[in-house]
């Protein structure tokens, strides 16, 4: 088995890394440079797709933001998306070469494509992950249970197979357990690459010999991309000031909340109903099952403090919340809080804010 880390590395539409694939790169560096001092493992990044110049520009970057290696898979079938020919193309690659962790960030791609590949190497998995430390030389993971209400430590038992791991955006924030934090998404510092330290994989997919005679491959097909609109403050990793609504803001609320985001340069968040009831997209849901995130600042409008929310912003260094109920659960976790109607309140701020900066 190779003493090699390898993280599954995403972009956007430009080719250019999603900030979550800088953060899971700079968590690889944690593992490795905590790592006992025989085992001293190599960080590689991994990428998949059908432009050569496009993964080629992308691996360089890479390599600038703490990568020490970068495979590239090639295939004209790779060209979009598909849990199909991805887990075919790099569960074909991990079983030849047998790396010794495979590391996914918690993203839509990530978690279809984590425990397929798990299913086909037929290795371990541990996913969610918001932490680890290391005991005793071995390393422990750390994932939420029970709505985010306790925590429980993980480790593989079979430490001779491949490890697959997904990790949360915007997770490890320093748990004080011996393990340094990594920086924050967005805040690694990209750097010439490293020559020589690309390598290029071709790829085809199995030919279907074993299928009767005439018979069709059923496959799916990309029939249309749709380009997102410009979803202001979505990268939430990065932001060091949100501004996020809950159910009390209601879709007017939301208006004022985009303002006072956008005066205070940052992101726009929301809780699971905001988003449920179509008041804004899922790229903002803050909470279990959206982004965990570690702001500056936090301010919260008309959110009544779920677990499942707390558990995505607990870790934000300044908490002000805003809400009508003075027994709101949001208070217990706030630096500052506001007892009040936010429909009159963020009208009040806007107008200081803009007075204050003439």
């Amino acid at each position: 088995m190779k003493k090699e880390i390898w993280a599954y590395l995403e972009t956007d539409s430009r080719g250019e890394l999603l900030s979550s694939s800088k953060e899971l790169l700079a968590k690889a560096g944690i593992i490795a440079a905590t790592a006992e001092e025989e085992e001293k493992y190599l960080i590689c990044a991994l990428l998949a797709g059908a432009e050569h110049d496009v993964l080629e520009n992308t691996a360089e970057k890479a390599l600038g933001a703490g990568a020490d290696k970068a495979v590239l898979i090639e295939g004209d079938e790779l060209a979009v998306y598909s849990a199909e020919f991805y887990s075919d193309a790099i569960g074909r690659l991990a079983g030849t070469e047998k790396p010794k962790m495979i590391l996914f960030e918690r993203t839509t791609d990530g978690m279809d494509l984590a425990p397929r590949l798990a299913a086909r190497l037929q290795a371990g998995m541990i996913s969610d992950c918001v932490d680890l430390v290391r005991e005793g030389g071995k390393l422990l993971w750390i994932r939420h249970a029970f709505g985010g209400t306790a925590a429980v430590s993980v480790s593989f038992r079979e430490q001779e197979r491949t490890q697959i791991i997904s990790i949360r955006p915007g997770s490890f924030g320093g748990s004080g357990r011996g393990i340094k934090a990594a920086e924050p998404a967005g805040m690694v510092q990209d750097a010439p690459g490293k020559k020589g330290a690309i390598t290029i994989k071709p790829y085809k997919s199995a030919d279907s010999g074993s299928r009767a005679a005439g018979e069709k491959i059923v496959r799916p097909a990309l029939l249309e991309v749709l380009e997102a609109a410009a979803d202001r403050g979505a990268d939430l990793g990065t932001a060091n000031v949100i501004v996020a609504g809950g159910n009390g803001a209601g879709p007017e609320g939301f208006k004022l909340i985009e303002e006072l985001a956008d005066l205070l340069h940052g992101a726009v968040g929301a809780s699971r109903v905001a988003v449920d009831k179509g008041w804004i997209s899922h790229a903002h849901l803050i909470g279990q099952s959206g982004i965990t995130v570690t702001p500056d600042l936090y301010i919260n409008c008309g959110i009544s403090g779920s677990v499942q929310h707390i558990v995505g912003m607990r870790d934000a260094k300044c908490v002000v919340s805003i809400n009508k109920d003075p027994k709101a659960l949001i208070f217990n976790v706030s630096d500052y809080g506001i007892v009040g109607n936010l429909h009159k309140i963020l009208p009040a701020l806007i107008a200081e804010i803009r007075r204050h900066r003439g």
